[in-house]
């Protein structure tokens, strides 16, 4: 019997062949992962969006029942969020008392609400007793829109980053004198641009963090993906 012998031709891959499909899959890949940010960043904006909305609706029940606008008691409360970027929670700290119902402790001149003892001024992320769910704005308070950071308990926007209150004022730089030194009128200067309040999330925004809304009238481009009420 005679045997035949197959004879197999096996060819490896080139080093060109190898960097084609290396550049191929890194493509793909890189393709994939700026969709699946894209998405997630898309996500995150809308879920700010409607807490923001909530915050708006809130914030007109609340001064429908107190007859003003809640103002923050602090002021450049910094605190860091990521490594090196700190940002003030100080209106996030009053928008979440003022809005849940617990303590009152972070709005400046709230001393004690109806029903309420100095015990309770404090925020504990709880909300118990007539007092506070009477005072509260927010029908619905989800886990995720609040947290504890640095013993304040704070409003949050889906970025896991404060949300940015300011109540409007007027504030007064000076006076303008006269040659006979009789004086004159203070000069007021806005602090917001809204005559009400100015309520913002920086969002993706990791450069501007320390921007308020009224440095924005000078350089629009400062607020591009911030969501802002003006």
């Amino acid at each position: 019997m005679k045997l035949t012998r197959f004879r197999f031709n096996s060819r490896a891959f080139t080093l060109v062949e190898m960097l084609i499909v290396i550049t191929i899959i890194a493509i793909l890949a890189s393709l994939t992962m700026g969709a699946y940010t894209y998405a997630m960043r898309s996500s995150k904006r809308r879920t700010t969006t409607g807490t923001f909305e909530a915050i708006k609706l809130a914030l007109d029940r609340y001064e429908a029942e107190f007859g003003e606008f809640p103002e923050p008691a602090g002021k450049d409360q910094m605190v860091e969020f990521l490594a090196g970027k700190s940002y003030d929670t100080s209106g996030a700290a009053c928008l979440y008392q003022a809005l849940t119902g617990d303590g009152y402790d972070q709005i400046k001149g709230v001393s004690s609400p109806t029903g309420s003892d100095s015990s309770s001024a404090a925020s504990d992320g709880k909300t118990e007793g007539t007092a506070e769910i009477k005072n509260m704005m927010l029908v619905e308070v989800p886990r995720t829109i609040w947290t504890l950071k640095n013993g304040r308990y704070i409003i949050i926007d889906a970025f896991g980053r404060p949300f940015q209150y300011i109540k409007a004022a007027v504030a007064t730089t000076g006076t303008t004198g006269t040659t006979g030194g009789t004086g004159g009128a203070a000069t007021p200067t806005a602090t917001t641009i809204n005559s009400t309040y100015d309520l913002w999330s920086y969002s993706e925004d990791e450069v501007n963090i320390t921007k308020k809304s009224i440095d924005t009238q000078a350089t629009p481009a400062i607020s591009v993906k911030w969501i802002k009420n003006w």
